[in-house]
Order: C-alpha cells, then structure tokens, then sequence
C-alpha cells in the first residue's frame, strides 16, 4: 500500500482551556494557525495536549472538532492511548468513527509493562481498528528496542513509529530497515529534528511546532528537496530555541507561552500543571526574539 502518513511537520497541539474546560473556538483558531503555516499533519490529546489530565469525553469531543476544523486540508492524527486497554479501545474506536487519518498510541505509561503485555496490548488494538496505527516510543512507557519495533510492524495496521528515544542509533536502524518498507519513521525529539529528517526520516511529531510552524515546516521542506545548506542555516537558528524547551520546567506550558508571545492565545495548562514564573516566560521571549 502507499504510505498514508503526511511527509513534514505534524504538529502535537497543545489544549487550550478557558475556566478549566476545553476551549474549542480557541483550538479552531489554533488549527487554522497551524494549517495556513505549512504544517503536515495535527496530533490531538498526545503529550503537549495533557491527555493524561483530560477525560475520555474531552479527548473523544476533541478528536471530532479537530476533524471537523481541518476539514480535510490536513490529516488529524488521534492520540488515543490510555493506562487501561480498555479506554485506549473506546478512544481508538471513537476517534475512528470521528474520521481521523491515524492513531498515535502509546502502550501503559509511568509503570511500564513487559513485552508480552506490551505485544499484546498493540495486536489487541491492531484486530480492533481499520485506522493505520503510529507507535510511540516515549520513556515514560518504556523504550522498544529495533527488534521489538520490527516485530510490532508486522501487524496489519502498524504502519508508523514516532521515536522520542533520542538514541542514534535506534534511529539509523529504524530509517535503514524502513526504506525498504512503507513505514514511516517520526522524530519526536525536537532537538534531533534536523539529523532525523536529513538521514531519511519521514518528518517530526512535537509540541514546540505549536508555535514554530513555519520555521520548523521551512527547515523539513528544505532537507527534503534536497536543499540542505539552506536548512542547515536556518536551523541553527531554530534549534538554541528547542534545546532550551527541551530543559525548562514545563513543556506544555511554556508551548502555551510560546503561542501567546506570537499571538494565539490558548490559556493555561491544567493542575497539576502550572505555568511558569515570569522569568522563564522572559527567557522564551528572548530566544524567541533572536528569530526576528
């Protein structure tokens, strides 16, 4: 089959709150932005959009808005993993009853589970749905090792993997087994963005896109059209940016502040979140600044 994962910039969106409720003429807003700034693709509820700290209702109410703002002008990607097999069944199913173009799915997160569970947690979901399938290799539920990520690739609908291991050579692997394949490997490292795509990645999937997306989108667009030099001049303009997100207190809410200091105003992030003091919003203003 053709690979059906957008190539470039998927963006991970943050959730905007109003009053500690989903603001969804704030999250039309923020899709228009992200759609007229060249991204490829939108996650909803993933990490940046503090799925661990909305409900199945919200995430479900979610997923369908976002289908119905893109309209089709990109595809919407639903984050549907959970700590429960079974919330991450009702959420898959309803996401793809909602229309999406794929799941991101990350196995029981903070504890993590064995392989075999994780094995069977993945073909459990995979005889499930009809929807292609993105695994997301993150810490918190355990790293996979190129292996596992081979094995879990032979079901039917695992068509994706999003890698935040930060490992090189995971990476290499990965991209070196795919190109033969029609699986599509994402970066989810934000700093790691540009090494990723160079060597053949199929784009990146992360939160910091949320207010960087033109920039971010430029630079993949570039490396992909061969245009290397040119990438790797303005990318050494973006990344002192993302390695000072990838070290402040509180990613999502200082991708809320970023999207603020351009604009597009999301409100602030759900408790036990917090948002950050003022120094720390300073300081994101003034290596943002440095892209002016």
């Amino acid at each position: 089959m053709s690979n059906p994962w957008p190539k470039g910039l998927v963006t991970a969106l943050v959730t905007p709150l109003q009053d500690d409720a989903a603001d969804l003429d704030a999250f039309r807003r923020l899709i228009d932005y992200q759609v007229d700034n060249g991204v490829a693709g939108l996650v909803v509820t993933g990490g940046t959009g503090e799925y661990n700290f909305l409900t199945l209702d919200e995430r479900e109410r979610l997923f369908a808005h976002a289908v119905e703002c893109a309209d089709g002008r990109v595809p919407v990607i639903a984050a549907s993993g959970c700590l429960a097999t079974r919330d991450t069944m009702r959420l898959s199913l309803s996401a793809e009853a909602a229309g999406v173009a794929g799941l991101l799915v990350t196995s029981a997160f903070g504890e993590p589970i064995g392989w075999h569970e994780r094995r069977s947690f993945y073909a459990e979901l995979d005889a499930a749905v009809h929807t292609p399938i993105m695994i997301y290799n993150t810490p918190p539920a355990g790293l996979l090792n190129f292996a596992q990520v081979r094995e879990l690739a032979e079901l039917s609908n695992v068509s994706a993997l999003k890698d935040s291991s930060g490992d090189p050579t995971l990476m290499g692997d990965v991209l070196d087994w795919s190109r033969d394949t029609d699986f599509a490997v994402y970066v989810g490292l934000d700093s790691f963005m540009f090494e990723a795509v160079l060597t053949g990645a199929h784009g990146a999937v992360f939160g910091t896109a949320n207010f960087l997306p033109a920039e971010l989108s430029q630079v993949i667009a570039l490396v992909q059209a061969g245009e290397v030099a040119e990438a790797q001049s303005r990318w050494r303009d973006i990344r002192p940016i993302l390695r000072f997100m990838e070290q402040v207190s509180n990613y999502v809410a200082l991708c809320k502040v970023g999207l603020g200091l351009r604009g597009i105003e999301v409100g602030q992030v759900r408790k036990p979140n917090l948002m950050p003091d003022q120094q720390e919003i300073d300081n994101l203003a003034q290596v943002l600044a440095t892209l002016a």
